[in-house]
């Protein structure tokens, strides 16, 4: 199962990599902006499914300082975004980019086909190992 790590919302519990509450391939039925707009006044419509395929990275802008040009720079996180790509069920050829904030509300207003269920996390063992293994005692 694809996640999405070092998300702003996210599952509780022990979770060092912050795994957030929407997984890959979780089927939501997007609605447009009256709908919100209107403050919730019309009705839902689920004729749509909309499938999340991944999440895209994320960019940081002016993160990091060149240290030749003395110029900021953009990074870019791998599974740190707060995009998710979409692809309709009905047309499989329409691929949008979603904000995950919009899929959490349509996922709090059940707009959603299933219940979705949390992301597995995953084994933070190796994680931990790999992280004690770049610790390194300072040399006195």
């Amino acid at each position: 199962m694809l996640r999405q790590y070092h998300a702003p919302r996210f599952r509780g519990g022990d979770n060092p990599l912050r795994v957030g509450v929407i997984a890959a391939g979780s089927t939501y039925y997007l609605q447009n902006e009256a709908f919100f707009r209107d403050r919730y006044v019309g009705r839902a419509i689920c004729r749509t499914p909309w499938l999340v395929e991944a999440f895209l990275n994320g960019t940081a802008g002016a993160a990091r300082r060149n240290p030749d040009t003395g110029l900021w720079e953009s990074v870019h996180h791998a599974g740190r975004s707060d995009m998710a790509r979409v692809r309709s069920l009905r047309d499989r050829r329409i691929v949008r980019e979603v904000a995950v904030r919009t899929l959490i509300v349509h996922d709090d207003l059940g707009l959603c086909q299933q219940p979705t269920a949390y992301p597995s996390l995953p084994d933070t063992e190796r994680v931990r190992a790999s992280r004690a293994a770049r610790t390194v005692a300072p040399r006195w």
